[in-house]
């Protein structure tokens, strides 16, 4: 962190101040994003970020050392990029309290989902993210059945990765069927192709098997 007093913005609120560190590639995190709890952060973040790639928006967030390597916080994290990818898109009015409800729904599935119900929260969560979108309810038609079939598709992609599961390759894999989604349905534009991952998994990693993997 190189000293600056200048003033800086913060990644993940957008907020503007005087800033005494800020990162030598001008990267700042304000005191109250430091600070946040997990939920908070997605919440902050997503209700303000103006990018459109929902996977810009998680990988960002997955940075933050509230996130860790694995856990039940992938889940609402994954939904929520999704809405703000779609709210900054012009494809869907999403406020906060629609981010709240998503947040909501996708902390349901628990720790271990993947194994336990056979159903990644992660995939859960693009689902949800696009019943919200789509207002789809048990009575809908098209709406209910595009649903299923992009948490079917993720769990499809989740499935074919195997080895012990990662959390991060798990949004990563569930956000790039939701972006294919997208590009095809709303023709929105993205960089399509396979991200280098940028966490240290300390569990058992599939490495080179990986598709994300980096030395």
């Amino acid at each position: 962190m190189l000293r600056s007093e200048q003033t800086a913005t913060c990644s993940y609120c957008g907020k503007s101040e005087v800033a005494d560190y800020q990162c030598p590639d001008g990267h700042y995190v304000c005191e109250h994003c430091r600070l946040s709890t997990a939920e908070q952060l997605v919440k902050t973040t997503c209700n303000h970020t103006k990018e459109t790639d929902p996977l810009k928006i998680a990988n960002l967030l997955m940075k933050h050392p509230a996130i860790p390597m694995h856990g039940t916080e992938h889940h609402y994290l994954a939904s929520c990029a999704i809405l703000a990818s779609m709210r900054n898109l012009g494809l869907s009015d999403v406020d906060p309290l629609e981010i709240d409800k998503a947040a909501a729904l996708a902390r349901m599935p628990p720790l271990g989902s993947c194994a336990l119900w056979g159903a990644c929260g992660a995939a859960i969560g693009v689902g949800i993210a696009f019943s919200r979108a789509l207002k789809a309810n048990i009575m809908s038609g098209e709406e209910r059945s595009i649903v299923l079939n992009l948490v079917s598709e993720s769990l499809g992609e989740i499935s074919k990765l195997g080895g012990p599961r990662c959390c991060k390759a798990s949004v990563i894999l569930s956000l790039q069927v939701a972006k294919k989604f997208l590009a095809e349905r709303y023709r929105a534009h993205f960089e399509m192709g396979n991200p280098i991952c940028e966490f240290k998994n300390v569990e058992p990693c599939l490495r080179e098997f990986c598709p994300f993997y980096h030395e």
